[in-house]
């Protein structure tokens, strides 16, 4: 692991500090982190992570040194990082996402400066010429709208990564106009142990993602995706995501079978419709994060709603939004109602959208 250091944000540390570290007080990040690195420095064979859901109910799941691995040669043979090389992560290191960049780092000798997960990605030093950063399309969102300090930075970079969540039609055009780096958006889940499959975002935008070289693809009767790969341990692992399958390599993203809305018989996939509210709230400068999901109905069994967290939309710009949106949208994929409710988040940065819709 030559080149190998890990810098916080009040030391630096080489693998051998590591290994040799007694019980010292940290702050939590340094302190998981270092906790991390030291079960990977002493062998440790099995890794405990908890899922978001992508399969299934979120649960405790175990992960094998050897699917750490291959998913670290892959993420450094696809981004082409070399021993040495500067990165960073301002991702939580409770996350898969996050742990990952610690075991890239270690496996394949790069220097890691690892970052509080603030929306602003607060203590990046503009000063140092990392190659590579994780980011959640919040943070990136956040970065580019509010602190252009920062952006002369992003773009010394050679990729930058979103991963988490869906990429708005505000973000595509911020990334356009601010970004000369090249942006990747990534698919995988915790059980897949991070990245699985890629698309360019920027310079060019390609719809359907790539798997990578080992990965293999195929769709169930229900026309989810299954995956299967040295990641997976060779065993088809069965996702909730509805695809549509190119080729035996690509796919594009329909949306999750778990959040279809089966309204009077009619199922609707959010992922569409929310892309059409996403469009309308732009153009109508109404910043804030929202959701469409199904609602208890007698008539219907389901209805269609409008889940927004701004508990200051007045009643007539409600109206005014579901009046539009009746235009804009077939007739059964159209909103009933909105409700404004506070958000809870994961800690990758998603909307928990069953922990949000529990606390009516």
């Amino acid at each position: 692991m030559p080149c190998f250091r890990l810098h916080t944000a009040s030391a630096t540390y080489t693998a051998s500090d590591i290994q040799n570290q007694t019980d010292q007080q940290h702050d939590a990040l340094t302190a998981t982190a270092l906790g991390l690195c030291k079960d990977w420095f002493d062998g440790k064979e099995w890794f405990e992570l908890k899922t978001s859901g992508s399969t299934g109910a979120p649960k405790i799941i175990s992960i094998h040194r050897s699917q750490i691995e291959a998913s670290v040669n892959a993420s450094m043979d696809f981004f082409e990082l070399q021993p040495c090389d500067t990165v960073v992560c301002p991702l939580s290191m409770q996350v898969i996402g996050g742990q990952m960049m610690l075991y890239r780092s270690m496996i394949g000798g790069l220097d890691l400066y690892i970052l509080p997960a603030d929306k602003s990605i607060s203590q990046l030093d503009t000063s140092v010429g990392y190659v590579f950063m994780p980011v959640s399309a919040i943070q990136l969102y956040e970065l580019l709208q509010h602190h252009p300090d920062k952006v002369a930075a992003l773009n010394r970079m050679k990729n930058i990564l979103i991963g988490g969540s869906s990429i708005s039609d505000a973000l595509l055009a911020s990334i356009r106009k601010q970004l000369q780096t090249t942006v990747w958006q990534s698919y995988g889940m915790t059980e897949t142990v991070s990245h699985v499959a890629m698309r360019c975002v920027h310079p060019d935008t390609e719809a359907y993602y790539t798997a990578l070289p080992d990965i293999e693809i195929a769709v169930d009767p229900r026309g989810c995706l299954k995956i299967k790969g040295a990641v997976t341990r060779h065993q088809w692992l069965q996702t909730n995501d509805i695809v549509s399958l190119r080729n035996e390599k690509q796919f594009l993203f329909i949306g999750r079978a778990d959040f279809t809305v089966n309204s009077g018989g009619i199922k609707i996939q959010v992922e569409p419709v929310e892309k059409i509210i996403d469009t309308l709230f732009q153009e109508w400068q109404i910043n804030t994060a929202f959701f469409v999901a199904g609602k208890a109905d007698d008539a219907f069994g389901e209805k269609l709603i409008l889940v927004v967290e701004d508990p200051d939309l007045s009643p007539e710009l409600q109206t005014n939004i579901l009046h539009e949106l009746g235009k804009r949208l077939p007739k059964y994929h159209t909103p009933k109602a909105i409700q404004t409710i506070r958000f809870c988040y994961t800690a990758s940065g998603k909307i928990n959208r069953s922990e949000t819709l529990r606390q009516k």
